[in-house]
């Protein structure tokens, strides 16, 4: 019983706390011998009651460049951060994280990043 009550006292929480809802935590991308820079895209929606900024978008790898399109999103908005990864000739498949850093407390969201660069 005090266990349920526990959770009753924590769910509304989790659920003010919504902050920002991915439409995937991974994605994937190819790269092809020769064939430069791949580009990507990260799309989310605010799913907080509050207004929610971008702060930074760093990645685990200088192959990738990330820029929000704009850094203020609205409670029910959705937004994308288009990425840019450029190939370092590492064939085979690596996965790299990108972080986005907002003005929430707490870490920042991590999604991941699978590139498979393939020789012709």
């Amino acid at each position: 019983m005090k266990s349920l009550l526990c959770l009753a006292l924590l769910l509304p929480s989790v659920v003010l706390a919504g902050g920002l809802t991915w439409e995937k935590t991974e994605v994937a991308i190819e790269s092809l011998e020769g064939g430069g820079k791949v580009p990507g895209e990260l799309r989310f929606t605010n799913t907080s009651g509050h207004n929610i900024r971008l702060r930074a978008v760093p990645a685990s790898c200088g192959c990738i460049a990330a820029k929000p399109e704009k850094r203020d999103y609205a409670p029910g908005e959705s937004g994308v951060i288009p990425f840019t990864y450029t190939p370092k000739r590492k064939w085979g498949t690596h996965a790299y994280r990108v972080f986005v850093v907002t003005d929430e407390p707490g870490r920042p969201y991590e999604l991941r990043l699978v590139v498979t660069e393939t020789r012709r």
